[in-house]
């Protein structure tokens, strides 16, 4: 498999592109390239290089560019992921699975529930390792654009910030299924028709943490216009609910084979 590598934008120019920091590392060490392999580099905007490595240093690769093309990976459906904070593994899970698949933006939540006590421990501390667990998955899995990490907030703000279709998965929600707020939501008020309505642009996925989202939570989703869903019969943990909801929204609007 061919390798690909993020780059910054002005990391290409006249023809060249200069990697350094810890991609080359991982170029010169761990993948011990020479001088006449090829990989791809991105540089986040959709395209993507051909190059051949042209010069090692240490701490620095500069590779010739051969060729560019558009990628054709990134899903039509936009989907953020308003992930109520978990445990790191289990926060860290959804970010490399969630990128995988297509998820557009994340956006680490507080919830009543989670086990984070305050905005620094998903601010700072985190967020480097988070970009790269973003990063190295995008790269994996031939992703056209980095995931958008946004800075964490409180669950009335984020609910308040949701644009257009927002789903909140509840376990306490029986009725009105996944598949069935997919099908009957509408946008600028279009018909309900599934023949008749388009197809949301971009769809928001809350998903809460440990232990779920409280009652008064969901009512205060349901003030901002954010439809709860059941995903069916069995209890999920939050990392599962997350991956599990955004593929089957991919799935239901097309974006999954």
């Amino acid at each position: 498999m061919t390798q690909r590598f993020f780059v910054q934008p002005g990391a290409i120019a006249q023809g060249e592109v200069v990697v350094a920091g810890p991609q080359a590392h991982q170029i010169i060490a761990v993948l011990r390239m020479k001088v006449g392999d090829r990989c791809f580099v991105l540089d986040n905007t959709g395209w993507q290089y051909e190059v051949e490595v042209a010069e090692v240093r240490s701490g620095e690769v500069r590779a010739k560019v051969f060729s560019r093309s558009l990628v054709t990976t990134e899903p039509r459906t936009k989907i953020t992921i308003y992930q109520g904070l978990l445990k790191a593994d289990r926060f860290e899970h959804v970010l490399q699975k969630g990128t995988e698949l297509g998820v557009v933006a994340f956006v680490p939540t507080l919830c009543n529930r989670s086990v984070v006590g305050n905005l620094d421990d998903g601010r700072s501390s985190k967020l480097a390792r988070w970009e790269r667990i973003i990063a190295e998955a995008a790269e994996q899995s031939g992703r056209g654009k980095l995931p958008v990490l946004q800075a964490a907030t409180v669950f009335p703000q984020a609910c308040s910030q949701a644009r257009g279709v927002s789903l909140i998965p509840w376990e306490e929600e029986n009725a009105r299924r996944l598949r069935d707020a997919l099908r009957h939501l509408t946008l600028d008020g279009a018909s309900e028709a599934r023949d008749a309505r388009p197809r949301p642009f971009a769809v928001n996925l809350f998903i809460g943490p440990e232990g779920g989202f409280t009652p008064d939570e969901v009512e205060t989703a349901r003030r901002y216009g954010i439809v709860p869903v059941t995903l069916g019969p069995r209890v999920l943990r939050a990392e599962t609910a997350a991956i599990a909801a955004a593929s089957a929204i991919l799935y239901e609007l097309g974006d999954l084979g």
